[in-house]
């Protein structure tokens, strides 16, 4: 019994750990900048992991460098590296994906306005094309309009002339009649002269033969 109580009490020691939580060590720093090269000396600032120092000049064990905010002064060599810190390119890479996440939002909406555009566009040509078609079909009308004008125009001139001649032919008629009803009537008045002087030279005769 003292057997299986210890096995079992083993095994949950093993398995103990699998329970737990992980956490994970930080690696951002806080480095010291002195006035002098050496662990003792008077502390100037403090600059965190990832910041931007300017290298003044190289010692067996420190640096001297200029920070940002201009302070110069002596850091550790360990802590100087060419590359850039693990955590800043992490956050770099963070920063530089939400940037390319932001670009593809901005092509997404793009590409929604372009469709959205093409299909307006698409509406547009073909209401172009519509209203081309009624152009075409206005300057049809318009031509036909134009020519059914002259062709009014030249009627109406024509019946202007028509009613013209017209008019000299009546006038020239009544003038026509008016000649003719006078040569009638001399025609008739010579008649009836020629036929008086008939008579009165007959009575004459008659006379001279009493």
């Amino acid at each position: 019994m003292k057997t299986l109580l210890s096995a079992l009490c083993l095994i949950l020691s093993l398995a103990a750990p699998s329970f737990a939580a992980t956490e994970y060590v930080s690696d951002v720093l806080v480095v010291t900048v002195r006035d002098r090269p050496d662990n003792g000396a008077s502390l100037l600032t403090t600059v965190q992991t990832g910041a931007p120092l300017e290298i003044l000049e190289e010692l067996k064990d420190f640096v001297r460098v200029r920070t940002e905010k201009g302070v110069e002064g002596y850091v550790h060599r360990q802590y100087v590296t060419k590359e850039l810190p693990k955590a800043e390119q992490i956050k770099r890479l963070k920063a530089a994906n939400a940037k390319l996440q932001q670009q593809v939002d901005d092509l997404t909406v793009n590409l929604r306005d372009t469709r959205d555009k093409a299909k307006d566009l698409s509406s547009t040509q073909e209401e172009l094309t519509r209203i081309k078609g009624e152009y075409q079909e206005l300057q049809q009308a318009s031509a036909n309009v134009v020519q059914i004008t002259l062709e009014r125009d030249q009627l109406q001139q024509e019946n202007s002339d028509m009613a013209l001649l017209m008019q000299q032919l009546k006038e020239e008629n009544n003038l026509y009649l008016r000649t003719g009803v006078i040569k009638w009537f001399l025609a008739g008045a010579g008649v009836l002269c020629f036929g008086w002087l008939l008579g009165k030279i007959s009575r004459k005769k008659k006379r001279s033969y009493l």
